[in-house]
């Protein structure tokens, strides 16, 4: 029986391109012991490649109703990983969006990456943690923490070389987004509300964080804010 999986590549991107939309890196890595404790066979994504590569899509953060972009490149016979190059759809807000917050992240020292969801068909027998068939389904670029371990890129570094968070630092990062970055007119307005709301020395609420594509901006800076200051 097939196995629902979804796998935390752990790896960050490899490169960026602004002009094409590309995002460049591993969606899976072979021959090491991931969060769940499987290894991928360097041939586990030979077979669904070949069937299912023109089915294969880009989500954010695992949702098949956010349909982000697609594999330009996905090669399964790179020695380090499944290799992907996914083409975001920059001519949409969303996929623009997803491309401009994971290259936000990135460059501020935080995490993000691909994940992999689908089925682990086949096991090696005489060593279970070695999964030797998937059926991959789709590919996610994540921006946020997930609830399952198994299947999320955590946010886990703090700003770079810096030892403590503070509401200041904090504030720095979201200035930053705001004026270095190519964001939709959501995202903008999020960073206008959170900026507005520094100079009056609040924070963010603990009401319940919206999930609908309008709100998702302010859920990731929510998200951020969350995970490094009390």
């Amino acid at each position: 029986m097939s196995e629902l999986v979804y796998k935390n590549a752990s790896v960050p991107f490899k490169d960026m391109d602004d002009q094409t939309g590309f995002l460049i890196g591993y969606a899976n890595i072979y021959s090491i012991k991931d969060l769940v404790g499987d290894i991928s066979n360097p041939a586990s994504f030979v077979k669904t490649v070949s069937e299912r590569k023109a089915k294969i899509k880009i989500y954010k953060n695992h949702d098949n109703n956010l349909l982000v972009g697609v594999p330009k490149e996905l090669n399964p016979y790179d020695s380090v990983g499944l290799h992907l190059t996914a083409k975001m759809l920059m001519d949409t807000s969303l996929g623009r969006d997803t491309y401009f917050e994971s290259k936000f992240l990135v460059e501020n020292g935080f995490e993000s990456g691909f994940s992999i969801g689908g089925y682990v068909v086949k096991r090696n027998p005489k060593q279970r943690a070695e999964v030797m068939e998937y059926k991959l389904d789709e590919v996610s670029v994540l921006t946020k923490e997930q609830a399952n371990q198994g299947s999320m890129v955590q946010i886990v570094k703090s700003i770079q070389d810096q030892e403590e968070i503070t509401q200041e630092a904090f504030w720095n990062i979201i200035t930053k987004a705001y004026d270095n970055h190519k964001f939709s007119d959501n995202v903008l307005k999020s960073l206008e509300q959170f900026l507005k709301m520094s100079l009056e020395n609040q924070e963010p609420s603990d009401s319940p964080i919206e999930t609908t594509p309008q709100s998702e901006p302010t859920s990731i800076i929510k998200s951020i804010y969350s995970n490094f200051l009390p």
